[in-house]
């Protein structure tokens, strides 16, 4: 409403001065202000809302479309070069301003710099933003079931978490018709998921494919046991419990994820 705001009081300035091109270029401005607030501002309002709401983990979920998508970039777009153009023209060629108010084509021609400005620096940023996701790859979208060939340290921490780095046989789901593949990948593990991190076992995950191979959204919380893993012996439940108690111990993870990795471990006996 801002800009119709100033289109109301630039016109009123121009009916005031006798000044037809304020006059027309405030009511321009006005129609303009008045499409945004009914049109434009409740969908960025509405993805806004989207965006903010929790997902299953409790963190906000990422929406399922682009931010900006094609029609969103191109309507905005139409409309700051709908406000720029004419205003722009109006202050540089003096159209409707009469000699003696010269110095009020400023007004249009600085709202018309500012809004081509804008759109045109949009376009670009779009563009280049749409070129740097091309060139990154697909998104991972298939379903899969990841399984550990091996993993190995490699002495970094992010956030007090272990930056390891594994061998992983990717398993897409039947469903998918995607061919398995090997992939080397570095990850940053929760501590819930440590107890889990054992040769043949693995997690559930969303993978790009073979064309991106390191391209993939592990779910932590979902693993999956080996399908021949050889028994557990009591030696191995002993340190990975004693692991756990100094995870405890360090306050390093909560009461709630120490139950649940305990039973998850005495579930492997």
């Amino acid at each position: 409403m801002k800009l119709a705001s100033l289109g109301v009081v630039t016109a009123l300035i121009g009916v005031f001065l006798g000044i037809p091109g304020l006059i027309g270029v405030g009511a321009l401005w006005v129609v303009v202000g008045l499409v945004v607030w009914r049109f434009v501002q409740p969908r960025i309002k509405a993805r806004e809302q989207a965006a903010a709401e929790p997902g299953p983990d409790g963190k906000p979920a990422a929406p399922k479309t682009p931010w900006v998508g094609a029609g969103s970039f191109v309507v905005g777009t139409a409309i700051y070069m709908v406000l720029g153009i004419p205003s722009l023209l109006v202050g540089a060629l003096l159209i409707g301003i009469p000699d003696e108010h010269e110095n009020w084509r400023w007004l249009p021609l600085v709202i018309g710099v500012i809004a081509v400005g804008i759109g045109v620096l949009s376009g670009v940023l779009y563009l280049t933003g749409s070129a740097l996701s091309a060139a990154a790859g697909p998104a991972p979208t298939v379903p899969a079931t990841i399984r550990i060939r091996s993993v190995r340290e490699t002495g970094t921490y992010i956030n007090e978490r272990p930056r390891l780095e594994f061998e992983l046989r990717v398993e897409p789901d039947a469903e998918t018709e995607a061919a398995p593949y090997d992939v080397t990948k570095k990850a940053t593990v929760p501590f819930t998921a440590i107890g889990s991190l054992r040769v043949g076992d693995g997690f559930r995950a969303l993978v790009a494919g073979p064309e991106d191979p390191t391209s993939m959204e592990i779910d932590w919380d979902t693993p999956v046991p080996g399908t021949a893993a050889a028994p557990t012996g009591a030696g191995d439940v002993t340190a990975r419990l004693a692991q756990l108690e100094e995870l405890r111990r360090l306050d390093q993870i909560t009461v709630e994820e120490y139950e649940a990795q305990r039973e998850r471990i005495l579930g492997t006996l």
